[in-house]
């Protein structure tokens, strides 16, 4: 008798065993999509994230198409990005007269070496230049460098001395030489896109060092101690920059 109810009791512990063992797995059962689908959406998540993380520059760069190592060189604020750059220069008194052309390399993005040729009235200019830019900053919305820089620069060609207009508005040579050496300081600013366009503005002064080849073109207003003034210079720079 009660060797009956052991055994009664023993089975129904086994039953109940099983039967739990089959519940606990058909819930594991139903929660593996759920556990998928959590994991789904946590990558998903972390990739948001992630995708938020990047900076305002890259996003509006990628947006705009600019290349990744410029977009780069953008953030790092390099104007070495594409070092070498080729420039038409017009204005007043400039290093390569009323209208030339340069060309420059960037080693390092607050510098700048470079060399020129031009003319004016007087003839062919020719000049040698090297920029600093002590102060490097970037538009946040345009990609776009700007930068201040002092720029000291050799130039060298003949030159004519003239008179202040006459009555008819006209300036009268009164000297002239077959060479004057300049220093040439100025002042710049630049402003590059990422695509390369440069555009420059400086405004400077044209320091006379040394001359040869004197001649006097008016009589009646040349001296045996004619001297060169020190002027003013004006300049305005359209420029491409290459490589990178």
């Amino acid at each position: 008798m009660l060797s009956g109810k052991a055994d009664s009791v023993v089975k129904g512990s086994l039953f109940a065993r099983r039967k739990l063992i089959t519940f606990t797995a058909f819930v594991e059962l139903l929660a593996l999509p759920g556990i998928a689908s959590a994991q789904v959406d946590a990558a998903a998540s972390a990739a948001t994230d992630d995708a938020l993380s990047v900076d305002d520059d890259s996003a509006l760069s990628a947006e705009h198409g600019a290349p990744g190592k410029v977009r780069r060189s953008v953030r790092e604020h390099s104007f070495a990005a594409r070092p070498v750059m080729l420039e038409l220069r017009a204005g007043i008194s400039t290093i390569v007269g009323l209208l030339g052309a340069t060309a420059s390399f960037d080693p390092w993005s607050r510098l700048a070496l470079g060399a020129g040729i031009g003319a004016n009235t007087s003839g062919v200019q020719l000049a040698g230049f090297a920029r600093v830019r002590p102060l490097v900053f970037k538009a946040k919305r345009r990609l776009r460098l700007h930068a201040v820089g002092i720029e000291l620069a050799y130039s060298t060609g003949p030159f004519q001395d003239a008179l202040p207009p006459s009555g008819l508005g006209e300036h009268t040579p009164s000297a002239a030489y077959d060479r004057v050496h300049w220093l040439q300081p100025q002042i710049t600013y630049e402003t590059r896109s990422y695509h390369g366009f440069n555009l420059l503005a400086g405004l400077g002064v044209e320091i006379p060092l040394a001359s040869r080849g004197y001649h006097c073109l008016d009589p009646s207003s040349c001296d045996s101690h004619h001297h060169i003034s020190t002027m003013p210079t004006i300049t305005v720079g359209f420029g491409w920059a290459l490589g990178g």
